[in-house]
């Protein structure tokens, strides 16, 4: 893991991520049987040299078999959010924005979001990702999510 730090202070939230987690959560929305699955992966965070981005690897088992990306996360002076640009082993590549706002963070894609928070100790990132079949459609629970620090 680098010892690089924010290149700024835009990116200064984002280094509450370093670090190894070990993922658990449940898809919601699984076909007409309505019943939840429940997924496991390791999150890894950190500092790109320079420190303007930082790398996010994950490796997922979901319920419909095993995900392994990459996320590259940035800031966007601009427009005042974070980008986040992904790539996985299934051939997808997404793109989404963030936000803090206080202890909440937002994530936003075209027919995906979400909702969370860091717990007090700065163990344990969860929430509640929301998505949709298309624009102007009410958006649905997807899947619930929790991080938890590796020591």
């Amino acid at each position: 893991m680098s010892d690089t730090v924010a290149a700024n202070a835009a990116l200064a939230p984002l280094a509450a991520f370093v670090g190894t987690w070990t993922t658990q959560g449940e898809v919601k929305l699984l076909g007409p049987s309505g019943r939840g699955a429940p997924y496991r992966a390791t999150d890894t965070y950190e500092w790109l040299p320079g420190g303007h981005f930082l790398l996010h690897r994950f490796v997922a088992q979901m319920p419909d078999g095993a995900v392994e990306g990459i996320e590259v996360i940035g800031y966007d002076a601009s427009r005042k959010h974070f980008t986040m640009h992904s790539y996985d082993n299934q051939g997808n590549a997404n793109v989404m924005q963030a936000s803090v706002d206080g202890e909440q963070w937002t994530y936003s894609g075209n027919n995906v979001r979400f909702r969370g928070n860091f717990s007090e100790d700065g163990r344990v990132f969860s929430g509640t990702w929301e998505m949709r079949e298309r624009l102007n459609v009410a958006w649905r629970t997807w899947m619930s999510v929790a991080l938890r620090r590796d020591a």
